[in-house]
Order: structure tokens, then sequence, then C-alpha cells
């Protein structure tokens, strides 16, 4: 049984970020992505891209329309597994913005992933203390408890240290 503070995700665009509400009380049985078909659950998380076979450009999120690059077919494209880390290339803490939910202050951030692919994505905590180029990590973070008691995670990134000269 797992008790303890409940945590709900809310979609602003295409980060999506937890915020803390009232407690709850259940039974977690399992453990499954908010996104299964961008992230993979593993330590760390894998995040799951395409590759064009004509110009051979990786993308993410995967597009359902063909390369973006190139202009070839869907289905010149394959699935390809991206690590989850990377370097912080911006970052932006917000302070203020215009829904009550997520609570300010949470940090985004453009990450370069070490595969060349880059993303936005929500820091772990505040964000407090990240900077451009930044070592970073995937991780996941409780967002939910559906009712069949399994648990909902999404993808994070944790700072792990500052890039090398």
């Amino acid at each position: 049984m797992r008790t303890g503070p409940a945590t709900v995700c809310f979609d602003s665009g295409p980060i999506v970020t937890p915020v803390a509400v009232a407690p709850y009380d259940c039974a977690v049985s399992s453990v499954r992505a908010r996104h299964p078909e961008l992230v993979r659950l593993g330590d760390p998380p894998t995040i799951v891209g395409q590759r064009c076979r004509a110009c051979d450009r990786t993308a993410f999120p995967p597009d359902p329309f063909g390369c973006e690059r190139c202009g070839a077919e869907v289905d010149q494209l394959d699935e390809v597994e991206l690590g989850a880390t990377g370097s912080i290339h911006a970052v932006a803490t917000v302070r203020r913005h215009h829904r009550p939910r997520p609570e300010t202050p949470f940090t985004v951030a453009t990450i370069v992933l070490d595969s060349g692919v880059s993303l936005k994505a929500v820091l772990d905590g505040d964000g407090s203390g990240a900077e451009v180029g930044d070592r970073v990590r995937g991780i996941t973070v409780p967002c939910a408890v559906d009712d069949d008691g399994t648990e909902i995670v999404d993808l994070r990134f944790a700072v792990t240290g500052r890039e090398s000269a």
C-alpha cells in the first residue's frame, strides 16, 4: 500500500508538469509511462524517436506524416531508441504563467541529447541553479495513479553535473 502526496500532470503544450495535490491512499499494482509511445521505462528511461532511411535524420517526437527534412513517406521511417542523457542548451525558470497549474516556479530546458536530437523538457524539482552546458539524465517521476492502481510516471531531466571543457 502506498501513501503520500498525489501528483497530477497538466498538459501545457508539449511539456507535461507534475503538480502536488491532496494525499492519496491506494495500492500501486504496476507502473506505466504517461506517454508509452514516446518513453520506455528503465533506468534510465529510453526516449522513442525515429530515423529516416532516405536522409538519416533522427527526430523526436516521431512524425506520423513522414520525414520533415527530405519528405520521405512514413514507411521510410524506423523507430529508434534514444538515450535519455544530454546537455542543457537553453534554460528558463517560469515564475508566472496564465494557468493556475503547474505551480511556479518550475524550470524548462532545451536539451540536446547525446544522439544529437533536441527536445524541450521540464527539469526535476524547481531546477534552480541549472545552467547552459549542464549534463542531464532522464528520470521518471510519479504523476498520477489510475483507477486500477497503476502508477503513471512522466519523464523529467535531472542535472548530473557540469560539462567538462
